[in-house]
This record gives C-alpha cells, structure tokens and sequence, in this order.
C-alpha cells in the first residue's frame, strides 16, 4: 500500500476518509512504516513480530513510541496484551494533542480540522441519530429531590467509586487559547486514569483534590460532562463553550444532538428572582434571558441542565428538577 494511500486507510476507519487534514495528521504521527504496522492493529507484539521480521524487543519500542504519541492504544483480552489504533477521531485527538513532543504544525492542523471537517462529521452523526458521543453533569447541589439523581450523573458519587482518579490538561483549550480557564481540571477515572497515568500525560490525585478541582471548575464557569453512558466512566471533563469539542457545538440545529443534556432542567422562583443576570452571563447556552417582567427565564428546549446558573444565584432563585427518565441515559 503506497504511502499516502495507507494514511487515508487511517483515516477512513476513523469515518473520515475525505479528509485531506486528517492524512497530514497521520504522517506527522506516524512514519509510513509505523503507519502500516497501526493499520495491521489490533494485535498481539508476538503476531505482529512475525509479519514484521523485527525482534521483539525492537517492536516493542515501535510500540511504545506509538503509545506514547497516541496512536496505539493497549488492551486486555483473555489474560493477553493486544494494541488496537485509536477507536473514533475524538480519542485520536485527544491522545496526539497531549502528545508532550508534539511539533507545532500538528495543533495548527488539529485546529484547522476542528472547524472545517470535524463540524461536518457532527452533523453527519446526527442526521444519522447516532447516541450522543457526551452527557452534562449537573451540579449536583442544586437539584431537587436529591434521591432522583443516578450515581452515574453525580460528579462527586462518580470520583468517589472510582478505582483510580489522575488530572490532565484540557485538550480543549491547550489546543483553541481561547479563554483563560483552567488548563489542569480533566478527571480521568478507571481505565482512564491508568492510561494517562502510564502515558505520563496525567498525574494521580486524591479524592479531596479531586472533588477540589470540581470547585474550581464550577467556579470558573465549566461544564462538567461525561461519556454517555450508564455505568463505569472513564472521564470527567470540564470545559467551557468557547473551546470544547462537545459544548461549542450545542446551539447549533445540525451538530447539538453529539451532546446530551443532563436529565434535569433550571427554573426560576420568579418572587425570588433579583434580575441581576449573573444566571444569563454563565450560562454556556444562552439558554435564559429577561422576560417582559425582567425576570429571568429559562427556554426549555436550549438548557443543557447543567446547573451553572443554580451556582452563580447569589439569592439562591434557580434549581433544577428532573424533565427526563432514567431511561433517558443508555446503558452500556
């Protein structure tokens, strides 16, 4: 297979075979070579060893190399070691852009893909009704009736029956600069928390900083969101609309199905209200503006239930009550 030839083969098995950014991706990643052996993935090193004529020791090394920039991944299978490629385009971005040697030419890609071909792909997969690739979180202190919430959409119940937690750096906003959040506030947890960990990309932390870093997040404006699924997670971002992959495509028709709301939504006491608009300032979807009466009010169909404007409510006149089911969230 000639060389550019098994970058786009990359490429279509990430559902992006018209890219011509994506395949500028992959050489900057991959030798031709290394870029033969990923497309062979997945694989045993002694299977892959014996196509390749190398030493053991020798693929191991290329192995590693890959792990380390984010283009091979390991995994568990029946007591053995099997490495697989990246399984969709967000795990292949994320992992390369926290790639610590990473040339600038690479970001300068990743952001260029990000706002031509990566837009296209959402409104593919949602046209398609694919499940949402992200759920909200919402702040778990302002909803009411507690008992209602699933201890797979409470941020601080997730952290707390995690096996392993680390912290790395926001994608997000390492590779857009657009805002001036905090950088170190991604929650790796289980299996996520063990890669970042031996990658070098993440450093383990306490329940306590953890659950601290969910402060600073809070107060910073973030969104906290998650895989969409019930059960085990594996991350807990947070991240904001002007830089996330996820949230700066939600108000838009064609692309905000990629991200499901949490199961809850904000309202206003409007005896309580103050009309100061800290509630309006925060929101990350516009999703609230003052009524004829100078309250403020929610739009339904915009609010990600989030909680952010419950938190800024210095009067303490937003809540969120449960709109959707448990069935609301698929199971894994």
């Amino acid at each position: 297979m000639e060389q550019q030839d098994v970058y786009r083969e990359l490429s279509k098995k990430l559902m992006l075979e018209n890219s011509t950014i994506l395949p500028k991706i992959w050489r900057i990643v991959c030798s031709e070579e290394e870029a033969q052996l990923v497309n062979r993935l997945p694989a045993t090193l002694e299977q892959l060893v014996q196509e390749s004529g190398k030493t053991a020791s020798e693929m191991q090394d290329t192995i590693n190399e890959l792990f380390h920039r984010g283009a091979v991944f390991e995994f568990i299978k029946e007591g053995k070691t099997l490495y697989r490629m990246p399984r969709h385009i967000l795990q292949f971005h994320d992992a390369t852009i926290l790639w610590p040697e990473a040339p600038e030419e690479l970001f300068e890609l990743w952001e260029e893909f990000e706002d031509t071909d990566y837009p296209q792909l959402l409104e593919f997969v949602a046209a398609i009704k694919l499940p949402s690739f992200m759920r909200v979180i919402p702040i778990g202190e302002n909803i009411e009736a507690k008992n209602q919430v699933l201890a797979f959409e409470d941020a601080r119940k997730m952290l707390e029956t995690a096996g392993s937690i680390a912290v790395a750096t926001c994608v997000c906003r390492k590779l857009m600069k657009r805002c001036a959040g905090p950088l170190e506030v991604c929650l790796q947890l289980n299996r996520g928390a063990e890669y970042n960990i031996k990658r070098g990309t993440g450093r383990k932390v306490s329940l306590d900083e953890a659950i601290a870093i969910l402060k600073i997040s809070e107060a910073a404006g973030l969104v906290h969101m998650t895989e969409n699924t019930a059960g085990r997670s594996n991350v807990l971002c947070n991240c904001c609309n002007c830089c996330c992959e996820m949230l700066r495509f939600a108000t838009n028709e064609k692309t905000k199905g990629v991200l499901a709301p949490s199961r809850f939504q904000a309202k206003v006491d409007a005896e309580t209200c103050t009309s100061c608009g800290m509630c309006m300032e925060i929101c990350p979807v516009n999703a609230i503006a003052l009524n004829t009466d100078d309250i403020a009010e929610v739009n339904a169909d915009a609010c990600i239930g989030c909680g952010l404007c419950a938190t800024a409510c210095q009067v303490e006149a937003i809540s969120l009550f449960e709109v959707r089911p448990k069935e609301f969230i698929p199971g894994k």
